[in-house]
């Protein structure tokens, strides 16, 4: 291979930009190229319910098996990484691994596998990014609050023009609250009433303080969001969470009477098992912070991260 020809292929590699989040609830592999346009072709997405989260036991150490399936999935997505450049490469983990107590365990196993090693991201690294990834690409100009709920945190922002004022990361997560409200799979009043409550309690103290600053629209990108979006998409609906539309999936559900038998057109069966805890937290952000309606936004924790690879590129040029 001539120089020329060795430069174009080099150059064509560094276009390629790999992120790899290890969520609470899914590990996630993102492969993107950046074209000649400086718009992002997806080149590879894998996504993995891992559920490390539900690995966490009463004294918040991870179990060896939820070990092991974490350290299995990762092998998969190095497989992906070989021809990557370190620098174009982002893995960063998130809440249940800022909670667990013997993450090292894991962290260090992890990056023996990995061809870089992970980032702990804290919760308020967590909710800025997040904020980046949902308002980068969205014209709005707007002082915008954006929601994210994780599978053991819930990342509450409101900044403008792609810039967080205020971020903060909740102890809120569709995992943790199905296993301690959701655990026996039933579906009743008690049961909601049980988790929104809770969920409330932990947003109250931030509440005043967003309100205070306040906000014009609401935007939002998690697992939860996501089902609810699949079932007013699927009945030809415009994609918008509103408090009536949140009320009646919960009826819907509490007449499933059980995890197991939930059932909308449209809806993932993976999304399933942690639809209700989800929901739960959805409508007590929704009646602590007094929200009428929010919308799905364009990306999230991934897509703030790659933004943010680039920008540091582009200040080292």
């Amino acid at each position: 291979m001539g120089n020329k020809a060795k430069q174009m292929e080099t150059a064509q590699i560094n276009n390629y930009y790999a992120i790899i989040d290890l969520g609470s609830n899914s590990f996630h592999l993102l492969v993107t190229q950046l074209l000649a346009d400086k718009t992002f072709a997806t080149v590879k997405k894998v996504k993995r319910k891992v559920r490390l989260a539900a690995g966490l036991d009463s004294d918040n150490n991870l179990s060896e098996q939820s070990i092991t399936n974490g350290l299995e999935c990762l092998s998969l997505f190095a497989s992906h990484l070989t021809n990557i450049p370190l620098a174009n490469i982002a893995i960063v983990a998130t809440a249940t691994l800022r909670i667990a107590n013997n993450r090292d365990v894991f962290l260090s196993a992890a990056n023996k596998i990995l061809p870089k090693n992970i980032k702990l991201l804290s919760g308020e690294q967590e909710a800025e990014t997040i904020f980046l990834g949902a308002t980068h690409l969205n014209a709005e100009h707007a002082k915008q609050l954006v929601l994210d709920i994780g599978g053991a945190s819930t990342e509450l922002i409101i900044g403008e023009n792609s810039k967080a004022n205020k971020a903060v990361s909740l102890n809120l997560g569709c995992v943790s609250f199905k296993q301690k409200y959701f655990i026996d799979g039933e579906l009743n009043q008690q049961n909601f009433s049980a988790a929104i409550n809770a969920a409330t309690d932990i947003i109250k103290p931030i509440v005043n303080e967003f309100k205070t600053l306040g906000w014009q629209t609401v935007i939002g990108s998690s697992g939860t969001l996501q089902a609810l979006a699949e079932i007013l998409s699927c009945r030809g609906q415009v994609i918008e969470i509103t408090k009536p539309f949140l009320a009646e999936i919960q009826q819907n559900l509490i007449t499933f009477q059980h995890i197991d038998n939930i059932s909308f057109d449209g809806l993932r069966a993976d999304r399933t098992p942690v639809l209700a805890s989800g929901l739960s937290i959805l409508i007590a952000l929704f009646e602590s912070l007094h929200i009428d309606k929010l919308k799905l936004s364009k990306g999230a924790l991934r897509e703030g991260l790659l933004f943010s690879m680039l920008e540091r590129k582009s200040l080292k040029k």
